[in-house]
């Protein structure tokens, strides 16, 4: 059974890693000062989970455990290169070549990994270009009747599945995968499951090079626990081998890349593999107001696929009862207004972000945002930038300027084998909604030289205002943890929207899909640290809204 370790008092490590552990709260200390060996820090949003972890590094150089023997993995460049700027700020002036800690990518590490071991490859960092191609070569040639053949997308995920599970992929997706493999091999390359994979076999096989690897690192810490895959968790445990002093952080309630074939057991789990492991829990979030952390904490709690645990908001949190409230979508002017709603914040020198469950409920307040002028960041394409869109668009201009835009396009669609019937393994949902976007609004014009004239000044003033230093944001709920704002808006807070429909529908067990759900509103709630604003359409209010709230939220004025 593994130990639960309560907040106590915290043993000296030396002066200035003492005042670093006194000015952390008694949880985040606990799990700081940890004796060697397993450990599993439990970090609900906003806890303080970096924070603890640049801590626990403090306290085992002052350990005297030498840098270069301390290796910390996340999961994106990013990431890496925040932690790596922390130790810098904070550890760099209490122990000089604390720069010399190893903190890497897994898919970095494990790329070294091969080319320790004399494997050298091309790496194919997209595979979706390849998934097509051979998707194609299987589709030629094959009767009208034959069964239909998964997309590139889902095929991207079998394929996953496939090289870290070892699942089989089913009959009507095997021969692209195969196909896959052979166009993979021909090229003498390896993708990112691969590079994970490939290393944890060569790790297992190989004594003399396992050895080299694990003499190398004395203390293994892992950041985002909670999105390993069954490779790369493979991968830590053979590098903190054999001392096992692994100390990983990370949060079971913000588990919600399934599609990127992680598990919310995996963390629930952690005891299996080490019964001897000694487990924190942090219990603060610092983040959020408290209405939020309350709403947040009571969603949270239906889940069955979790850790029961205390989640508080910090003495000082704002406790204003405003601090959540609706916006109702059923008006015409509903994304004005929000968009008023976030400029005002911005003025008053805060940051604001449009959160959305997929890209689609993003589209009226990007539309909106662009009416009023309005400068902001995001990393999603405008439907009017869409790729096949500009393809669509640059094949019209030479359309006879008379002729009727819809009707142009509409041809020049079907020539392209683009329809939604054509099934195209080029493209996807989204693109295919930015082109049907691009036909609506050609819709409005006699002429295909004036739709163009208008799609072209529309696209130079979408450019004109995007601003990657933007006070206002427009982003993805998958694209928001580890982030804040001061204001957070969540667009579509509603049935089959929030939950997603799809999600649930397409799931082998909805009920576990479900609870990925409900963690990925979790996620959203706990991004705002002044105000979260949820919107939705009164007629069809999300199942979460009464789940978090005894009543609900008061509406905006």
């Amino acid at each position: 059974m593994i130990a639960t370790v309560p907040a106590g008092r915290v043993v000296s490590h030396g002066s200035e890693v003492d005042a670093l552990v006194a000015s952390l709260d008694p949880e985040q200390a606990a799990a700081a000062t940890l004796p060697d060996g397993p450990a599993q820090i439990i970090a609900p949003a906003g806890s303080g989970k970096t924070t603890t972890l640049i801590a626990r590094l403090g306290v085992l150089l002052a350990r005297g455990v030498p840098p270069a023997s301390i290796l910390v993995v996340t999961f994106n460049r990013e990431a890496a290169l925040e932690l790596s700027a922390r130790i810098g700020v904070r550890l760099t002036p209490v122990v000089a070549d604390a720069a010399r800690i190893e903190v890497r990518t897994l898919h970095a590490l494990a790329r070294r990994i091969l080319l320790d071991a004399g494997i050298g490859a091309e790496l194919v960092a997209d595979r979706l270009p390849l998934l097509r191609a051979a998707r194609r070569r299987c589709l030629s040639g094959r009767r009208d009747d034959a069964p239909p053949v998964p997309d590139a997308a889902a095929l991207d995920t079998i394929v996953s599945a496939w090289k870290v599970e070892g699942r089989s992929p089913p009959a009507d997706a095997l021969p692209v995968v195969q196909q896959y493999a052979a166009l993979l091999a021909a090229r003498n390359a390896v993708d990112f499951d691969d590079l994970v994979v490939r290393s944890v076999e060569l790790l297992a096989s190989r004594t003399e090079l396992r050895t080299r690897w694990q003499s190398r690192f004395r203390h293994v810490c892992v950041d985002e626990f909670q999105d390993v895959d069954a490779a790369q968790l493979r991968l830590v445990r053979l590098l903190a081998a054999p001392d096992d002093n692994l100390f990983v952080v990370g949060d079971d309630d913000q588990t919600i890349y399934a599609w990127r074939l992680a598990d919310v057991r995996r963390i629930l789990h952690f005891a299996d593999d080490y019964p001897a492991a000694r487990r924190v829990q942090l219990a603060t979030n610092y983040r959020c107001p408290s209405p939020v952390v309350e709403v947040s904490r009571r969603l949270i709690d239906i889940n069955r696929e979790r850790f029961a645990k205390r989640i508080q908001a910090a003495p000082a949190a704002l406790a204003d009862a405003a601090s959540v409230v609706s916006v109702a979508t059923a008006s015409p002017d509903w994304a004005d207004g929000l968009v008023r709603l976030a400029v005002a914040a911005a003025e008053a020198g805060g940051r604001a972000c449009f959160l959305a469950r997929t890209r689609s409920e993003l589209g009226p307040i990007s539309v909106a945002l662009i009416r009023a002028g309005v400068p902001h960041a995001t990393a999603l394409p405008a439907p009017a930038e869409a790729e096949p869109v500009v393809a669509l668009l640059d094949e019209l201009r030479r359309v006879p300027s008379a002729t009727a835009p819809f009707h142009a396009l509409l041809r020049l669609r079907a020539g392209r084998g683009w329809r939604r019937a054509d099934m195209d393994d080029n493209l996807g949902d989204d693109d295919h909604a930015a082109i049907d976007a691009a036909m609506g609004w050609s819709v409005g014009y006699a002429r295909t030289d004036r739709f163009l004239e208008g799609y072209d000044a529309a696209r130079a003033r979408l450019a004109a205002l995007r601003d990657p230093t933007a006070p206002i944001e427009l982003v993805t709920v998958h694209g928001a943890k580890g982030r804040e704002w001061n204001l957070v808006v969540i667009l579509g807070f509603e049935e089959e929207r929030f939950p997603n429909r799809r999600a649930l529908v397409d799931a082998v067990n909805p009920e576990r899909a479900l609870e990925e759900e409900r963690r990925l509103a979790y996620v959203a709630l706990t991004r705002a640290t002044r105000q979260l604003v949820l919107a939705f359409d009164p007629a069809r209010p999300s199942r979460f809204l009464a789940e978090m709230t005894a009543t609900a939220p008061p509406r905006a004025r």
